[in-house]
C-alpha cells in the first residue's frame, strides 16, 4: 500500500541517537523537507539502542527524497545507511521486511 512505501529504515546510527535527535537531524533547515509521521529507534531489552530506526513520511515522494538525500551521509562521525522499507505480505495478515 502507499503507506508502506513512505517508510524508511536508517541503519548504523550512533548508539546515543534518540528519536528526538533523529527527528531534528531529518528536519534540518537545509534538508530535503517532508513531513515526518513517526520516528522509532529500535531498542534492545535493556533499553540500549540497536542502532537502527524506522521513520515514516507523509508521502512516498517525501520518503524517496529523504532517502536519496540522507543515504550515506553522516550523523557526527558515523555514516548512516538509509533505505526505503519494502514489505512482503505473509499469510495470516502478517508482514515481514524483505
Amino acid at each position: 500500500s502507499a503507506h508502506e512505501m513512505s517508510r524508511l529504515i536508517i541503519k548504523n546510527l550512533p548508539s546515543y541517537v534518540t528519536p528526538a535527535h533523529l527527528k531534528d537531524h531529518l528536519s534540518q533547515r537545509d534538508g530535503p523537507g517532508g513531513t515526518l509521521t513517526d520516528v522509532k529507534v529500535a531498542q534492545k531489552q535493556d533499553g540500549t539502542s540497536r542502532r537502527f530506526a524506522f521513520v515514516g513520511y507523509k508521502s512516498n515522494e517525501e520518503a524517496e527524497k529523504a532517502q536519496k538525500w540522507f543515504d550515506r551521509t553522516f550523523i557526527d562521525t558515523t555514516r548512516i545507511n538509509v533505505q526505503i522499507v519494502k514489505v512482503c505480505p505473509l499469510f495470516e495478515g502478517r508482514v515481514e521486511f524483505c
